[in-house]
Parts: C-alpha cells; sequence; structure tokens
C-alpha cells in the first residue's frame, strides 16, 4: 500500500489485569512484532504496565487488512464516515479497538475506555490533514 508511515499500537494493563492477557489481545494487532514492555505508576501508586509496538511496512499493510476483515460491516461503514473526525493535524488516524474483544480474537470498535489504542500515520504529500483524509478513504 505504501500510504503509512507507521503504526503505534499501545493497550494499559492494570494491576487487577493479567498481563499476558493483555499481551495476547495486543497481539491480534501487531502478529510477530515484539511488545515493548513500560512499567509505570498510576495516581495512587499503583502499578501500570503500557505495553507497546511499532509497526512498519508490511505490518501495517497486514493491520490495514485485518481491520478491513475482521470489523463488522457496520463498524467499518461507521469507521468509514468518521475519519474526519479520527484524523489530526499531524496525519495520524487514531482508532481504539475493544481489549476485552480482542482477548476473544474478535476486532471490535471500543464503546467503553478500555481500549487498544492505534495511531496510523499517514504519508500525504502535501503534508496537510485533507489530503491524509482522502488518503485513509482509500484505505478502507
Amino acid at each position: 500500500m505504501g500510504d503509512i508511515h507507521h503504526i503505534r499500537v499501545r493497550a494499559i494493563a492494570q494491576a487487577t489485569e493479567d498481563v499476558d492477557r493483555v499481551k495476547a489481545a495486543l497481539s491480534l494487532f501487531i502478529f510477530d512484532n515484539e511488545i515493548e514492555t513500560v512499567t509505570t505508576e498510576g495516581y495512587y501508586g499503583n502499578p501500570i504496565i503500557i505495553l507497546q509496538a511499532q509497526l512498519k511496512g508490511k505490518g501495517c499493510d497486514r493491520f490495514i487488512d485485518l481491520i478491513k476483515l475482521k470489523l463488522s460491516g457496520a463498524e467499518l461503514e461507521k469507521l468509514k464516515k468518521e475519519l474526519g473526525e479520527r484524523i489530526d493535524e499531524d496525519r495520524y488516524l487514531h482508532i481504539r479497538f475493544d481489549k476485552q474483544a480482542g482477548y476473544n480474537g474478535t476486532v471490535q470498535i471500543a464503546a467503553t475506555a478500555d481500549t487498544i489504542a492505534a495511531e496510523i500515520k499517514i504519508k500525504a504529500y502535501p503534508a496537510k490533514r485533507e489530503k491524509a483524509i482522502e488518503i485513509a478513504e482509500k484505505l478502507f
């Protein structure tokens, strides 16, 4: 495809969650790429583990194919309609997926705050938000 510079995918494992389950849900989106783990502390001193990975090249193509294949028709249409709202001035397309659905191998747009966040950096020439929206519309 070549229209994507990179994709960052991130999920947070709260202290009450099994980190391996969160990794499994994240792996649905990142294939064989390495998951980086960052441990930090919440406001009340609770441990928080951030799991993240970056996709480039063929990994980006596989990610887009996965979304088009696994999202329900209604959700894919909703995503297409919201592209203008989801792309920022830096040409990142923001999509949040349901982490609980990910545990089950399902791709679903998030309706809660328990998410797997994806930031898709769109290559656009000229480097303008409007051009990025056009490219995203072609991708999906």
